[in-house]
């Protein structure tokens, strides 16, 4: 393993999962803990997709009175806030045959309530957000270190937090225009569930001298939902229509996992709950029972990696450019600007 001295940036990354956002904040929650300092002060890169991408938003910037939220407080919002983000009804069934699940209106609540007027340039770390842009047909990321050298690329937080967190068949994609370009975003998730080789990258774009690159990746816990020959082998439309974003989500998280383990100059640090019980796989169960199953499973891991999370919070304890002369508050964006 390479020195952690010279030469060496920390990178966070944070995947989407909807409810189960309540997994990494319980395990940033220790981190923190750990560290006893702020996560904006220990990362040189916050990213994040989804429900990841709330919580990085929530973590790395001033959304909270001038200062950012702790993992505890936003480990609340997912207990106080679920069942209005993902508010049933008996109509549900139907609704979600012909329109997204969800209304937009309990999450766009949520959001408002919890940044209220929050801009992007507030971020107190880089901060990475992904969303992925339906009419170009590519991939949207939202960067706070883009905006010194580029104001149109800020944003509200809100609408930020809205498209990261717009998953397909869930809620609809969020409308944004930036001049006289025009967006429709949907959650990064259907490309980068797990975001951390594009903060990986993005990471080597802002800081090119880094001999080294710690990546610590905190996913939201690997689901039981193995999907057998028998059961896809006459699916069509209507069949794969609910399966086929947790598939992409799935399997694009794990192409991260190999590909980062195969790099010489970063170190990759995974933490990700195996084996979640099936009733705890869905993004959208916020039946109290699953609201503390969740946090039952994110305890359990904690204590089980508590070795393990001592490691990688001594290696982060020098903190955010404390290894990386020159690097402080404000990276310079790459000459190659796009969103």
């Amino acid at each position: 393993m390479a020195d952690a001295g010279i030469g060496t940036i920390q990178v966070l990354s944070i995947d989407g999962g909807g409810i189960r956002g309540i997994i990494p904040a319980a395990i940033l929650s220790e981190i923190q803990k750990r560290l006893g300092k702020e996560l904006w002060q220990t990362f040189d890169l916050i990213a994040g997709t989804s429900t990841g991408g709330i919580i990085a938003l929530g973590l790395g910037t001033a959304c909270n009175s001038g200062k950012p939220y702790t993992p505890d407080q936003l480990l609340k919002l997912y207990l106080q806030s679920g069942s209005t983000i993902f508010k049933k009804s008996w109509l549900t069934p139907l609704r979600e045959l012909l329109a997204p699940k969800y209304s937009p209106d309990g999450l766009e609540y949520t959001l408002a309530k919890f940044f209220q007027a929050t801009e992007f340039c507030t971020a107190l770390t880089p901060l990475l957000i992904s969303s992925y842009d339906l009419q170009r047909q590519q991939p949207f990321f939202f960067k706070s270190h883009l905006i010194a050298a580029r104001p149109d690329y800020n944003w509200k937080v809100t609408d930020i937090a809205r498209a990261t967190s717009a998953a397909p068949t869930y809620f609809p994609p969020k409308h944004l225009t930036r001049g006289m370009d025009d967006y429709a975003l949907v959650d990064g998730g259907v490309y980068v569930n797990n975001p951390a080789m594009a903060a990986y990258v993005e990471a080597r774009l802002l800081y090119p001298d880094a001999a080294r690159v710690i990546v610590v990746s905190v996913g939201t816990g690997d689901r039981q939902d193995g999907i057998t020959y028998a059961q896809a082998n006459k699916w069509g439309l209507l069949g794969w229509a609910k399966q086929i974003v947790p598939v992409l989500m799935d399997s694009v998280s794990e192409a991260v996992d190999f590909e980062l383990t195969t790099l010489p100059e970063c170190t990759y640090y995974r933490l990700q709950p195996l084996n979640l019980p099936l009733s705890a796989g869905p993004m959208d169960n916020v039946a109290p029972e699953n609201l503390d199953a969740l946090q039952s499973i994110a305890k359990n891991y904690v204590t089980a990696q508590s070795s393990l999370l001592d490691k990688i919070s001594d290696e982060l304890r020098p903190g955010r450019g404390s290894n990386m002369p020159g690097i402080g508050r404000s990276p310079v964006p790459p000459a190659a600007t796009h969103t």
